[in-house]
């Protein structure tokens, strides 16, 4: 697997343990935080930890968080966050992931240049919710290291061709999840056989990261 370099700003609860696990899982990784208390509570996991202020546009052009495939802004407050996301957006940052308190700040982070953004309450209550609706189905997927689920957009090599002739578990060893129509909200799961992929229709894909990886686009 290529690696990555992520840049982490802000190194609260969910900042450190993001940069952690990054980190363990061999990616290249920048933390930055203005609290040397928090910078040394990572410096043993993180390849490169900093003290340093990252609303000073400078501290990260020297940084080279322009440089970064994915820069993730953990800050506490909206104000901070909003200047931080708008520098790295203005550097040209490829993707700016933000971390939002409430609906709210999450659509003003995105209006300032947030690729997406991270409510980390709303988003482990999803998870929890539909882990005590379906708990086989959320038990059984720990058991399956680097195994993903993917939305990506159909390869050259599949429109025009049905399930059936890609033969996608044989020939990619991967598994077919389901279909979205362009346009459409609606998602065709399990598509048959005789389903023919169309270019503009959005794919679920399963399988083993090493298989996945060729298919989304980078």
């Amino acid at each position: 697997m290529a690696k990555k370099r992520f840049g982490i700003i802000g190194l609260g609860r969910f900042g450190s343990y993001l940069a952690r696990t990054l980190a363990e899982q061999g990616q290249e990784v920048i933390a930055l935080d203005r609290s040397e208390k928090a910078v040394q509570a990572v410096a043993e996991w993180v390849p490169q930890a900093v003290v340093a202020d990252a609303t000073q546009k400078e501290t990260l052009e020297h940084l080279g968080f322009h440089r970064v495939d994915v820069a993730v802004v953990a800050i506490g407050t909206l104000s901070q966050s909003v200047l931080v996301t708008l520098y790295l957006k203005e550097m040209g940052t490829p993707r700016i992931l933000a971390k939002a308190l409430d609906e709210d700040s999450a659509k003003i982070l995105s209006l300032v240049g947030a690729h997406q953004v991270i409510i980390p309450e709303r988003d482990s209550a999803l998870r929890l919710a539909r882990s005590l609706v379906m708990p086989n189905l959320l038990d059984f997927l720990p058991l399956l290291p680097d195994f993903y689920i993917a939305e990506v957009p159909p390869p050259a090599e599949f429109v025009g061709k049905s399930l059936k002739e890609l033969d996608l578990r044989r020939n990619y060893k991967i598994y077919m999840l389901g279909v979205k129509k362009a346009f459409s909200e609606e998602i065709v799961l399990l598509p048959s056989a005789d389903y023919v992929i169309e270019k503009d229709d959005l794919l679920y894909l399963a399988g083993h990261r090493k298989y996945l990886e060729k298919f989304v686009p980078k």
